[in-house]
């Protein structure tokens, strides 16, 4: 499953938001998720994926293409 899935289902599983309906360019808000929320996805992220998730990604990743972006780069950096 590719990273993208992955946060399918984690959106899926937290927010109840069915995976079909979870476009990764779409803004995390067209989801319900304020601030608060998006913190709770990052955390859930964080135990999916065995890495740290930097505090800034709160506020600068704002969507799924995104956040899979940045878990590539750090689930690479940690492989390395």
């Amino acid at each position: 499953m590719d990273t993208i899935e992955t946060l399918k289902q984690i959106i899926h599983r937290e927010f109840e938001v069915p995976p079909a309906d979870v476009d990764p360019d779409a803004p995390f808000a067209d989801y319900n998720l304020d601030s608060l929320t998006v913190a709770e996805l990052l955390f859930a992220v964080e135990d999916e994926f065995h890495v740290q998730v930097p505090d800034e990604a709160a506020t600068t990743v704002t969507n799924l293409r995104g956040l899979a972006g940045l878990l590539d780069e750090l689930c690479a950096a940690k492989a390395a």
